[in-house]
């Protein structure tokens, strides 16, 4: 746990305390001692050192020539306090460097409130500066075992980050988790946050696709460069409206990919989504890479027309007539990612902030380009866009707690929001005509809070039709069975209804939000077909949801099949 700036001031000045005290006490000591061994009552014929030696045994309670009583000078009088007092606390000192771990390590566990963030990557080091620049206590531990965890106030903890490197064993932040949530809670502790990275996409897609019909919030599997490709396009989104809807993609690693499909669903929202982003991929595997996002992704097959180059990025510049709007150097070497910022001229061509340049093992280099006299190197009169992705995994927007703290159900929830958008904009509406027609970030509370309901219910949803969830590969089920939908869109209205008679909404033959009135809270029974349809299409709607997530529904029974006929 880091100390604070100003236990770091108190200890220095009680440190500097100590020197003060000890050299008044020998200089007084002396002093006194020169006096008293000089009076006739008590002459001696000790030298310097015989002096220096008797004034050392002040600090241990004692000095030899006191021992025949008498006045003493009243320098004498004040070391002789002083300097057993140096040894008190100098002894105090000496015991709490020999117990600080201990005592340290009793003060975490009966913390509570606090972040524990696990881990010695760059990961864990970035979100726990986040956590201690908004106010938080952070507790950081190497590993996630039930010791480690308990050492660290797990019990009375309000979050935990499992951020140890999973790059030999994938499982190792999962059973952090896992480890912390069966972890015995402290009494009035709350419920425990758990959040644990996993660095393989494909991983964390499946562990949240299991993930998704359990009843607790407040944990998630999260993926750092899904999470620093969503925030990137989300920081950029507005210079796309007026550009050429053209970038270039080089590098296809994790980072690479997820940043294809978060361009794909920022296109499907823009006012210019009636035509396809051009989408250069650059990368030794372009073309499988490129058909394997096909598959797993309708948002890229809708809105992306993917160019896949398998050749080097020279030459794929080389062949662009116009610079495109956006150029990624995303390799999984960042040393070649710089290389080819600073060496291809050909990059410098498409305006400002053009090169992006995303840097994590190289984070440091962010701040060596610039364009004032501070900075080391210029970035080419602002064409290059050097970031950090640790500066990318947190939702820059005032008042969130973070992007890594969304949970599977907050993710379906944009999702949700997100498809209703996307079919709003089909219809010709734009963003910003109603409350509702804004980005997920500026949506209001109650908005946001019927969209989570809304994704809360979808596991028990498929449940109750025989469905499950599994990672997208393009072979799953793309749509309910009608004979099925009736049922549950009979429940997705009673869900509704109830959950706005608990928001103080009721019955009104005409809507009006400001006194809460909505016609449609009323029995199935006596709607008419079209505001039935709203629910049944809720029910429709479920794998298109997933879908846009990276997943799909997956049937568990077998489908009815009719007896055959003689």
């Amino acid at each position: 746990m880091a100390v604070p700036a100003r236990g770091i001031r108190a200890l220095t000045a009680a440190r500097w305390g100590l020197v003060a005290t000890v050299v008044a006490a020998l200089a007084l000591g002396l002093w006194g001692l020169r006096d008293y061994t000089s009076d006739p009552r008590h002459e001696t014929n000790d030298g310097l050192l015989d002096l220096i030696y008797y004034d050392l045994q002040l600090f241990v309670l004692g000095s030899s020539p006191l021992e025949a009583g008498g006045p003493i000078p009243w320098p004498l009088q004040i070391a002789r306090f002083l300097a057993p007092a140096a040894t008190v606390y100098f002894l105090f000192e000496a015991a709490r460097a020999m117990f600080a771990d201990t005592w340290r390590v009793v003060r975490q566990r009966n913390m509570s409130g606090h972040a524990i963030v696990t881990g010695k990557t760059p990961t864990a080091a970035a979100i726990a500066a986040e956590l201690q620049a908004s106010g938080r206590r952070v507790i950081r531990t190497e590993t996630g075992d039930a010791g480690s965890l308990y050492d660290a106030g797990v019990q009375g903890a309000r979050v935990l980050y499992a951020c140890a490197d999973d790059s030999t064993d994938s499982s190792i932040n999962v059973l952090a988790a896992a480890t912390a949530s069966r972890a015995r809670r402290a009494r009035k502790a709350g419920p425990l946050a758990v959040y644990a990275q996993v660095s393989d996409p494909a991983y964390a897609l499946a562990l949240r696709a299991r993930h998704l019909s359990q009843p607790n919030t407040g944990s998630d599997f999260f993926n750092t460069d899904e999470l620093a490709a969503r925030e990137l396009v989300r920081r950029d989104a507005a210079t796309f409206e007026d550009a050429v809807p053209h970038v270039v993609i080089a590098g296809l690693g994790a980072f690479g990919q997820a940043l294809v499909v978060e361009l794909a669903r920022m296109w499907q929202l823009s006012p210019r989504c009636g035509e396809r982003l051009s989408v250069t991929l650059v990368d030794p595997a372009a073309e499988i890479i490129a058909d394997d996002l096909r598959r797993r992704w309708p948002a890229v097959v809708q809105s992306c027309l993917l160019r896949p180059f398998p050749g080097d990025l020279r030459t794929a510049v080389d062949d662009e007539s116009v610079p495109p709007h956006r150029t990624y150097l995303c390799f999984d070497d960042e040393d070649a990612s710089v290389l080819a910022a600073l060496t291809l001229a050909p990059l410098w061509r498409g305006g400002p902030h053009s090169l992006v340049l995303p840097l994590d093992r190289l984070a440091r280099l962010v701040e060596v380009f610039g364009q004032d006299s501070t900075t080391l190197l210029d970035d080419i009169e602002g064409q290059l866009w050097p970031i950090s992705v640790g500066s990318l995994i947190f939702n820059v927007t005032p008042g969130e707690s973070g992007t890594i703290h969304e949970d599977i159900y907050e993710r379906l929830a944009q999702s949700i929001h997100h498809i209703y958008l996307q079919r709003r904009v089909a219809q010709g509406a734009r963003l910003g005509d109603t409350a509702a027609m804004v980005p997920w970030e500026r949506l209001e509370t109650g908005f946001r809070e019927a969209n989570l309901q809304q994704a809360r219910n979808i596991g028990a949803k498929l449940i109750a039709l025989g469905y499950t969830v599994a990672p997208r590969t393009g072979s799953g089920v793309d749509r309910i069975d009608d004979t099925l939908i009736e049922s549950l869109a009979v429940a997705e209205h009673d869900r509704w209804v109830a959950e706005r008679i608990s928001q103080g909404w009721r019955f009104g033959e005409v809507r009006d939000d400001r006194v809460k009135l909505h016609p449609s809270i009323k029995p199935w029974g006596e709607l008419s077909e079209a505001e039935r349809d709203k629910d049944r299409d809720v029910v429709r709607d479920i794998p298109l949801i997933l879908a846009d997530y990276g997943l799909q529904v997956v049937r568990l029974t077998p489908p009815a099949v009719a007896p055959p006929t003689t």
